[in-house]
């Protein structure tokens, strides 16, 4: 039986010894390269299963370097290491669909970690290799590194479109207002407008202002001083002076009372302020990334938020699309959801069964992304076999009768009943997803909500 093959990159030769040494044994083969071109002649010359690369190595450009090698061997898994890591790369890391992002250092504890996560990495590179496996591969129903920006992923029209918006917007002063229904994503893209923006390298302060009374409020945003009222035993700094320099994100900003708005209004127009109980002004430079889940011209018209801070606020406006606006992204996001609680709740997890891929596609997704994400947790938590299975799901999931969106796409082939086109194209192409999907110019996505909604088995079919 052939050996799992390894390959280990990096410059410090006593550091890949060690590697080797910890990981060499009957299960695996392993190689050792000490350059880019040393790694790159092996590569050529064997199939390799997992990679594991350090990416701060002298002169060598570690980010380019790890994007050539998931470019040029997509399917091998990959270990990336590093030995002064950072944030940015985590997230660059988690882009590329690396398996895992680990911190070199000496202590023997990071060695039984990498040698954990590489016997992981190896076991489901071995399990993507199998018939069953190819072909739910082919069915799009296999957890598969998705492709991100900055921990948003989506194949969304409307959302490529907000994240075009977030880099033109990145580099400006100019404050934003995200608004969307609960559990949409806001917090995520206001993180989203700092990393990408110069500030990026400065603190990011995060305030609900959804369950904080005035007094509170104006605490926690401005600080105060001690004795300043009943409790404050000592100098408290406010969200403003920790955010200086970076992004203040303000949650569900339209609970702000509204003296509360006044004193905000006057920070946002001279950039200083004092803490309460305080004589003495403090300059600020901070940006301002609030979200809503309300329309706050409404909240004006009514009188609770007023309307010249609604201005300020609102200079660039990001509306997110709930997620059943989005019914592409719901595979994407829940293999995405699926790779990930499967590693931190040390589960062998593949993909999803179609029974699983129906349900969720047809559910309408009343509380978004979070809810998605959730659910996916528990039947991560509660799954018995390499695959989800309705089993797994909540009962409101698989009781659902969410009904699928209409597709004009369909609808206008030669006046026929959706149902007839669907049938008919799924027996010129013997049940098979991809291909079908592919004629009829419609997600496999959409496609399994079509089959869901008209209860069409495409293995009845072969």
């Amino acid at each position: 039986m052939r050996k799992a093959r390894i390959l280990v990159i990096d410059r410090d030769l006593s550091w890949t010894l060690q590697v080797s040494e910890t990981l060499i044994g009957d299960e695996y083969a392993v190689f050792s390269a000490n350059s880019p071109q040393d790694a790159f002649l092996l590569l050529e010359a064997h199939n390799f299963d997992l990679i594991i690369a350090e990416v701060n190595m002298p002169d060598v450009d570690g980010t380019a370097f790890s994007e050539q090698l998931r470019q040029i061997y997509p399917t091998t898994m990959m270990i990336i290491f590093t030995s002064n890591g950072s944030i940015a790369q985590a997230v660059q890391a988690t882009k590329l669909g690396v398996f895992d992002y680990l911190e070199k250092t000496r202590d023997p504890a990071c060695l039984v970690a990498l040698r954990d996560q590489a016997r992981r990495a190896v076991q489901q590179r071995s399990m993507t290799a199998s018939p069953r496996v190819a072909d739910l591969r082919n069915r799009g129903m296999l957890a598969a590194p998705a492709q991100g920006f900055y921990g948003l992923i989506s194949q969304n029209p409307r959302m490529r479109d907000i994240f075009e918006l977030i880099q033109t917007i990145a580099d400006s002063y100019a404050n934003v207002l995200i608004h969307g229904e609960t559990g949409t994503g806001k917090e995520l893209v206001a993180h989203a407008i700092h990393a990408v923006s110069v500030r990026h390298g400065k603190p990011f302060v995060a305030l609900d202002c959804s369950s904080l009374a005035r007094e509170l409020m104006e605490s926690e945003l401005f600080g105060h001083e001690k004795g300043a009222f009943t409790g404050a035993f000592d100098r408290h700094i406010g969200r403003f002076e920790r955010a200086n320099s970076g992004t203040l994100f303000l949650d569900e900003v339209s609970n702000i009372d509204l003296p509360v708005q006044a004193r905000l209004l006057r920070v946002l127009q001279s950039r200083t302020f004092e803490r309460v109980g305080g004589q003495k002004a403090i300059s600020v430079d901070v940006r301002i990334v609030a979200a809503t889940n309300r329309s706050l011209e409404q909240c004006v018209a009514e009188g609770t938020f007023r309307e010249d801070l609604y201005h300020r606020l609102n200079v660039v406006q990001i509306d997110l699309p709930p997620l059943r606006e989005r019914p592409e992204d719901i595979l994407l996001l829940s293999m995405e959801f699926l790779r990930r609680f499967a590693r931190q709740n040390n589960k062998e997890l593949l993909g999803l069964t179609e029974a699983v891929v129906s349900l969720l596609c047809g559910y309408h997704w009343p509380g978004n992304v979070r809810e998605l994400e959730n659910v996916i947790l528990q039947a991560v938590v509660l799954a018995k076999s390499s695959f989800l299975d309705a089993g797994d799901l909540p009962r409101r999931i698989v009781q659902s009768e969410g009904a699928a969106s209409h597709s004009p796409a369909l609808a206008d082939q030669l006046g026929e009943p959706e149902k007839q086109i669907l049938l008919n194209t799924l027996r010129q192409h013997g049940g098979n997803i991809k291909r079908t999907a592919a004629t009829l110019d419609i997600s496999r996505t959409t496609l399994y909500v079509k089959l869901k909604k008209y209860q069409i088995d495409p293995d009845a079919i072969r």
